[in-house]
């Protein structure tokens, strides 16, 4: 359940940097990637960021797995995704202020 919820945290997070400079958010898990990279692009979000992309992508990719299918993980990899949605948040708080 740790997972699924850091997962939802990070692409909720893309969400809020996607309506603030595209105003627009992603309908579709694929979108989510698309719409990160055109922030980048478009230098919307300086490009010290970009490397954020890896993460929302592996975030998208396993999300049904924790989320719909209910993947049983061990203690050190909900640490990760936790640790790492946190990385993830601060760095969208930090956009954003």
């Amino acid at each position: 359940m740790a997972i699924a919820q850091a997962i939802h945290a990070i692409i909720r997070s893309n969400d809020a940097l996607t309506l603030r400079f595209l105003g627009r958010r992603s309908t579709r898990h694929d979108d989510a990637v698309v719409l990160f990279r055109e922030l980048v692009r478009s230098e919307r979000i300086p490009p010290a960021y970009a490397g954020w992309r890896d993460l929302l992508l592996r975030a998208l990719g396993e999300k049904s797995e924790y989320d719909y299918k209910g993947t049983e993980a061990g203690a050190t990899e909900a640490r990760r995704w936790v640790r790492d949605a946190g990385r993830f948040l601060s760095a969208v708080r930090s956009i954003l202020t």
